[in-house]
């Protein structure tokens, strides 16, 4: 009995230790991202956009999703990471085209999907029943 109560012990410690490491390192990257994002979006709203920054900017986040997401792909759903893919990649075209209010569209869709991300990996009674 006293084996098997340390047994569970160390393994929900396990447990809730990964999730930890996990969901900071979601939030970090979800953040990181967003961050880039709003930093083309203030590109693109301005009254005279900078094409070369707003490019800059778009490949920026991009670039750093593709970095980031291969450590995401060992814990979140490829589907999702995919997602979030195609937002920043319409994002990045949108931009090169200079069709701004798209662009603008579509960084909304992209903040939505990293959003449902962060809350979909949250351990919470809605998450776990």
């Amino acid at each position: 009995m006293q084996k098997e109560l340390v047994i569970s012990i160390i393994v929900l410690v396990c447990i809730f230790g990964l999730n930890y490491i996990t969901q900071k390192n979601t939030d970090d990257t979800v953040q990181d991202v967003s961050s880039r994002l709003e930093m083309v979006r203030d590109e693109v709203t301005k009254s005279e956009v900078d094409k070369e920054k707003a490019t800059l900017h778009a490949n920026d986040a991009f670039d750093k999703w593709e970095e980031l997401d291969d450590t995401l792909a060992y814990y979140i759903e490829h589907n999702e990471i995919e997602k979030v893919t195609t937002a920043l990649t319409s994002v990045k075209s949108y931009v090169e085209m200079e069709l701004y209010e798209d662009s603008v569209e579509a960084i909304d869709k992209c903040h939505y999907i990293l959003d449902h991300i962060t809350q979909k990996e949250m351990v919470t009674l809605d998450n776990i029943f």
